[in-house]
């Protein structure tokens, strides 16, 4: 049986949000035609600026259903600065780290062989100063926004940023609904608005792995990417969430396929829209990537295959 929630959602405006609650669990995908204008990056137009102490960006695109928008952003250096550093960690950090380990250990080591400690007492004495560095390290990690997984991989943290990034990117939300309200968009219509600025509006290219000697994972923080004008799929998807998440009752989920990062918004599915099904709620799916110009419910046709086939698909809920 469904049970279909309606609620209203302000932020100056109101958002109208459908919600399906499915008894089905796991994991479904309905069929969608893939594809898209992918001439629509040729319509839009970016005016990125340093005046003075600040730096402004200027984007205009066209909307799904063909409305022209425009919206600007103005940040000075100085918090712009400190925006940045507050992301990504310190390679010299974590080497310290290792390094105090290391040191440790081989006090450990030379303490147990003068008092002439059993082996398993210093096999306990070790463990004991590998988990006080691995607990460390996670805290560490976790401020800049990654996580600590197993074996020493380090990983982009990405429910982390967008509930991180949602206050910091309220002003280009405040901007969305105001255009929401001039032109009387609903839920999807402002959804739409924010996925083709990301898709078409801000360019798309691969980032470093570091950024100004801080490690980043290969992702620009999403005001860094409004800044400069352009980012991959995993900034792109970040910078999308981050806008989105300040209406309040918005719920998204992240969905990592190989090489390949998008996300889905929880809303009742339209006929032929590609959705994912996680704890028996349907999440719409939106490709953020760009520059093939695909409203909610379409994805690229290797993101596609990609779903269909399973292997490496993995959600992670942002709220």
């Amino acid at each position: 049986m469904l049970a279909a929630l309606f609620a209203a959602l302000t932020l100056g405006g109101r958002w109208n949000a459908r919600l399906e609650i499915s008894q089905a669990g796991g994991q479904i995908l309905a069929g969608q035609a893939s594809g898209g204008d992918s001439t629509a990056e040729s319509r839009t137009f970016q005016v990125l600026e340093k005046k003075g102490n600040a730096r402004t960006a200027e984007y205009d695109f066209v909307n799904f259903n063909q409305d022209r928008l425009w919206i600007s952003y103005r940040i000075t250096e100085a918090d712009l600065k400190g925006y940045e550093q507050a992301y990504g960690y310190d390679p010299k950090v974590a080497g310290e780290l290792r390094r105090r380990r290391d040191a440790a250990l081989g006090g450990a080591y030379r303490s147990a062989v003068a008092s002439r400690r059993s082996q398993s007492q210093l096999d306990a004495a070790a463990d004991a100063i590998r988990d006080e560095h691995d607990r460390k390290l996670r805290e560490y990690l976790a401020a800049r926004g990654f996580n600590l997984e197993s074996g020493g991989v380090t990983r982009i943290d990405m429910p982390a940023m967008v509930r991180r990034n949602g206050p910091q990117v309220k002003p280009l939300a405040e901007v969305f609904d105001r255009i929401a309200i001039a032109h009387g968009y609903g839920s999807m219509d402002i959804t739409g608005a924010v996925l083709s600025f990301a898709q078409t509006a801000v360019r798309h290219r691969e980032p470093d792995a570091a950024y100004e000697g801080r490690n980043t994972g290969g992702i620009l923080p999403p005001l860094t990417a409004v800044i400069q004008g352009w980012g991959d799929c995993d900034t792109k998807t970040a910078l999308v969430s981050s806008i989105l998440s300040n209406w309040p009752q918005m719920r998204m989920i992240g969905v990592s396929v190989p090489g390949h990062y998008l996300m889905g918004v929880l809303q009742i599915p339209g006929k032929r829209d590609l959705f994912v099904e996680y704890q028996g709620l349907k999440y719409v799916l939106l490709e953020p990537s760009g520059p093939a110009w695909l409203p909610p419910g379409r994805v690229a046709d290797e993101t596609l295959a990609q779903l269909n086939a399973g292997d490496g698909v993995s959600l992670h809920p942002f709220f």
